[in-house]
């Protein structure tokens, strides 16, 4: 009877693990899990047990019902991001089902009050925010910064990818 060889695919020269280093993001963590260590702990169970994926580390932020982890390359990335793509909980209220993606948008919206104004307001415009945003926060740029609508010229959608702007 032939032997069949399966590979691992966290098995790789320790070398160069630190090269292929990968952020997945997770959305959709459930809301009613509101300690962080104790999700943080039931998706890497999760992960270890069904999918024999171990983690470098994970962060959860149930507030946002978002979060991140490292895993050790870009395969075990894609694994998760292209092939398992979402993943169940299993809670005592029931299953949760939570997803997996390669890149996480973030939407704030800035309102400036112009409620005690007395004159017309020159606003800023959308540039003019973006800009004080990439000050604010040491470079990272916005993908996006608009006036939601001209009805509203006072608030401003920003979409994000960073944790970091948090």
């Amino acid at each position: 009877m032939p032997q069949t060889h399966i590979e691992n695919i966290e098995e790789h020269d320790e070398d160069h693990i630190s090269e292929q280093e990968a952020i997945v993001y997770i959305a959709d963590l459930p809301p009613s899990i509101q300690d962080d260590s104790q999700l943080h702990r039931l998706i890497e169970s999760r992960l270890e047990k069904v999918f024999q994926i171990k983690l470098i580390s994970i962060q959860c932020y149930s507030k946002l019902g978002a979060g991140l982890m490292r895993v050790r390359n870009t395969q075990i990335k894609n694994r998760l991001v292209e092939d398992i793509k979402v993943m169940l909980l299993d809670l005592p209220e029931g299953t949760h089902c939570i997803s997996f993606s390669e890149i996480l948008e973030v939407v704030s919206y800035i309102v400036i009050d112009t409620t005690k104004e007395k004159n017309d307001v020159n606003l800023p415009t959308a540039q003019e925010i973006r800009k004080r945003w990439i000050e604010l926060y040491r470079g990272d740029e916005p993908s996006s910064c608009d006036q939601i609508s001209v009805q509203f010229p006072n608030i401003y959608r920003i979409v994000s990818t960073s944790f970091d702007d948090l």
